[in-house]
């Protein structure tokens, strides 16, 4: 068993190395393009790095839903990854800049606001699909079917237009004639391509993890295979603290999420058709996310900077969420353990089947 558990973490190593150094060359042409583009540097942090560093994320759902069948392996995933989002990447970035971060109020509101509201919009379409689509298997699981993630998705069209309305105002102060965008899509593309590779390795070690303990995917989604994929999050954000660029460093972490929210879970629903989830195991993670969502705000707004102290307790909590994953694991916390094994069970055998209920 050892033999094979220092197998699963080499390969898992390995994994992250490669989709940590393909996300770093993405995120270099992506800030190229932003730059071809005359983006500001807070819709850069917000929107186009963002989407560059969520990548692995969406890959991760769509190869779980779509590959290995598992709806609840990619939940658990986007959940634990916008966790450590939220309380690991600007806790770690404050580190790596002299002094502290700051950021403009009215940015950091307006990426605060639209994420908390990203996390209200999935609560509500997770309990419209619990009320109006509930799964004839257990009571309280919900069946969510594309229909149902209209919702987030206009949503995040609408966060899309109103960081379109900044770049149309936004007179870009440095030009880069000698940009090159096909050169940086190429390149874009090509990393895409091997982050693929990685995360595919990283789901078959997880899974492998899960069958050997005995052990629920969402546990290993929401910790390890969370940490993983948000490891390219964490890079951009110290190197953009280390350029100074203390907007860009904070909101990444809100358009990451925001995106992982309103886009990553809908193209898992998608493409498999509709799934089916334990409402009473994904709930109160959502409300540790929204209560880390505040903590953060707490910090950072009371003087529109992060300090090396407030970096330490948001690295504190996230100590205590993992440790509460572990109680609940262990069927200490309650709700996560509930019927765990057979709800992995009928959301395996119901995925991709077409919902009786529309």
């Amino acid at each position: 068993m050892l033999t094979e558990l220092a197998y699963i973490f080499l390969i898992l190593a390995i994994a992250t190395a490669i989709v940590w150094k393909s996300c770093h060359y993405l995120e270099e042409a992506c800030h190229d393009l932003a730059n071809c583009y005359g983006l500001p540097d807070s819709v850069k942090g917000s929107t186009v790095m963002a989407i560059s560093s969520s990548f692995p994320e969406l890959v991760t759902i769509i190869l779980a839903t779509g590959v290995h069948g598992d709806f609840e392996l990619g939940l658990a995933t986007i959940i634990g990854s916008a966790v450590f989002n939220i309380l690991v990447i600007p806790g770690t970035s404050v580190f790596f800049r002299p002094g502290s971060l700051h950021a403009a109020r009215n940015v950091l509101y307006r990426e605060a606001q639209f994420y908390l509201i990203s996390v209200l919009i999935v609560m509500l379409t997770l309990s419209f699909a619990v009320i109006y689509q509930p799964s004839t298997v257990q009571q309280f699981n919900g069946t969510l079917t594309g229909s149902l993630m209209i919702l987030p998705l206009l949503f995040y069209g609408l966060y899309i237009y109103i960081q379109y309305q900044e770049v149309r105002d936004h007179s870009p102060k440095e030009k880069h004639p000698n940009c090159s965008a096909l050169k940086s899509w190429g390149k874009l593309i090509l990393c895409m391509l091997l982050v693929t590779l990685g995360v595919e390795m990283m789901i078959r070690m997880v899974i492998d993890l899960g069958e050997m303990f005995q052990t629920p995917s969402y546990f290993w989604g929401a910790t390890i295979l969370a940490a993983a994929t948000s490891i390219p999050d964490l890079f951009v954000s110290i190197k953009a603290a280390q350029r100074t660029h203390s907007s860009a460093s904070l909101t990444n972490a809100f358009g990451s999420n925001v995106f992982d929210l309103l886009v990553v879970l809908p193209a898992g629903v998608i493409i498999a058709g509709s799934v089916v989830f334990n409402y009473p195991r994904v709930i109160p993670m959502m409300m540790f996310l929204i209560f880390a969502t505040v903590t953060f705000l707490v910090l950072a707004r009371s003087s529109s900077e992060l300090t090396n102290n407030n970096g330490k307790i948001l690295l504190v909590l996230y100590a205590g969420f993992i440790v509460w994953m572990g109680t609940q694991y262990i069927g200490v916390g309650g709700p996560i353990t509930a019927n765990c094994s057979d709800s992995i069970g009928y959301q395996q055998l119901e995925i991709n089947k077409p919902t009786q209920y529309g």
